[in-house]
């Protein structure tokens, strides 16, 4: 290499340095109006050059994947409608298909005949069961310091003696002292100062409410938009699949269609079968504590449908709020008696007759799963999170899965790693 060639590299490398300088000192200046979606496009088209180069795709599919997860951080609110609407837009397609082969309308038919019962159920639902569950909410926070009364008696009179039961790691003495103290009308006053904030906060979390547009246009855009968009999606259902497949690369179709061909047997069936098994197993506890004369029959209900969507461990789940109502019943001994003949009827029904009429088989995801996807989905991104978090579960399943059978397959498992001195 010449000494002109050196000098020529050192002058580019300086070169280099100074626009680097220069690039960061402009992005500083426009640190207030920079946000992700921004510098993603940036990096894409600084990118450019290097397509096809080692690394390219993977930078640049990370980049992706980090900024959708920023859009809908941020967008939340403004997302959600439309998400709702293509997930039920999958539930309800297979109904779509089938009313319109079978009875040989068109599908837009098909579609008003399907959603008109679904909405008109759906907002009655709205219209009469919000009040009342709302109501219920109110009456059971007034019972709370009924609640912790009874507790303080019960604990009032016991002794780490008289408890019988030593808990691992824990002084029952301590524990006791500080159940006994706990002030009934404290936390009364506690609850009926925050119980604004708290419907305030349940709203959010239902809607995803805060972020970007108003409450007004929030619920709006449930109301009338996530309608609109499920008949036009379910109208051209077929057609965004057949687009969408056709976007893979012609090597990978076959075996693209079989990992969502899986996806969906899995996903449906989840969201197809538990979904509507909770639903139903909800409304058998409500009208069964209803007759019953149970109080706060129709949020226990409510409870049981939200929480049953996870398989075995929603029951679990459910009976908690529903044992704490019997203890500020009149009569404990009889409401646990309910309690247990309506529980006890409902998941005798849904293991017997629901669950292998609609789920049949085991829909193939476990309980922990579901759980740790829908907890972390509505703690990152609210309700869209909630919407999202179960299909992403099926995914990652999915993928791990086909990771571990190819692993299992190369050599280094079947040989196992060779020893060396």
């Amino acid at each position: 290499m010449t000494e002109s060639d050196r000098a020529e590299g050192l002058w580019r490398v300086v070169l280099g340095a100074a626009v680097l300088v220069v690039v960061g000192f402009f992005l500083f200046s426009l640190l207030d109006v920079l946000n992700p979606f921004y510098l993603y496009w940036l990096l894409v088209a600084l990118l450019h050059p290097f397509r096809g180069r080692p690394g390219y795709s993977l930078l640049l599919g990370s980049a992706t994947v980090l900024v959708l997860l920023w859009i809908l951080d941020t967008t939340g609110s403004v997302l959600a409608p439309f998400v709702l609407a293509f997930v039920l837009a999958y539930v309800l397609d297979p109904l779509v298909d089938r009313l319109s082969a079978k009875r040989r309308i068109s599908r837009s038919l098909a579609i008003v005949l399907i959603l008109g019962p679904v909405l008109l159920g759906g907002g009655t639902l709205l219209i009469l069961g919000v009040p009342v569950l709302a109501s219920q909410v109110s009456e059971l926070i007034e019972e709370v310091p009924a609640l912790v009364e009874r507790i303080e008696g019960w604990a009032r009179a016991l002794s780490p003696e008289t408890l019988g039961i030593d808990v691992p790691f824990v002084d029952e003495e301590i524990l006791l002292v500080r159940i006994q103290a706990v002030d009934a009308q404290a936390v009364m006053e506690f609850l009926e100062a925050r119980r604004d904030e708290i419907g305030a906060r349940a709203w959010s979390a239902i809607l995803g409410l805060g972020r970007g547009l108003g409450t007004l246009i929030t619920v709006l855009g449930y109301v009338v938009l996530t309608p609109v968009l499920m008949f036009y999606l379910l109208r051209d259902y077929d057609l965004v699949i057949d687009r969408l497949r056709d976007l893979i690369p012609t090597q990978h179709r076959d075996e693209a269609d079989e990992f969502f061909g899986e996806y969906d047997r899995l996903l449906s069936q989840y969201l197809r079968g538990q979904v509507s098994v909770a639903g139903i197993v909800g409304a058998i506890t409500w009208l069964g504590l209803w007759v019953l004369g149970f109080p706060y029959s129709f949020l226990l209900g409510v409870t049981v449908a939200v929480l049953g969507v996870v398989p075995y461990l929603g029951l679990a789940l459910s009976l908690v709020p529903a044992v704490l109502i019997a203890l500020i019943s009149g009569n404990v001994a009889w409401s646990l008696g309910k309690i247990a003949v309506v529980f006890g009827v409902a998941q005798g029904l849904e293991g017997t007759v629901i669950s292998p009429r609609i789920v049949g088989e085991s829909v193939g995801l476990h309980p922990v799963w579901i759980v740790l996807a829908l907890s972390l989905g509505g703690f990152l991104f609210g309700f869209v999170g909630l919407l999202i978090g179960v299909p992403l579960a099926v995914g990652v399943k999915l993928a791990a899965v086909r990771l571990l059978a190819r692993y299992k397959r190369t050599a280094f498992y079947r040989r196992g790693p060779e020893l060396t001195a």
